[in-house]
């Protein structure tokens, strides 16, 4: 029961990133390509992370929940989205002053990086 509860937890910690990076994603002005398949990508995890954090937590299948809570172990795939995604509202959060103003205008991650954390996301 302890590991559906943290898997729980995991899932909505990861909710919560991913919709504070939509929204950081969302305030840039310059609607480039890159923006707009990141913010597809992120915006598609969210409903696929309601409908795990429900079955989990309401799933009484052994099998499935064993196989299930392996998503969650330290460094597996819940974890390195999470870290991910992240990193990534790390680069977009809104900073104060000019600086901050600048960046709500410009789309500030490069080709490679925003290709890196498409791959994480996928």
């Amino acid at each position: 029961m302890a590991e559906v509860v943290s898997l729980v937890a995991a899932v909505v910690q990861l909710v919560d990133v991913t919709k504070k990076t939509i929204s950081y994603i969302e305030s840039v002005k310059d609607a480039s390509q890159d923006r707009l398949k990141v913010g597809r990508e992120a915006s598609g995890l969210l409903p696929l992370l309601f409908d795990l954090k429900s079955k989990v937590s309401t799933n009484e299948n052994e099998e499935w929940s064993r196989c299930v809570r392996s998503l969650a172990i330290e460094h597996g795939p819940i974890d390195q989205l999470r870290e991910a995604l992240e990193q990534l509202a790390k680069k977009l959060k809104p900073k104060t002053g000019l600086k901050g103003t600048f960046r709500a205008f410009v789309w500030t991650l490069d080709k490679a990086y925003t290709q890196e954390i498409l791959g994480k996301i996928e």
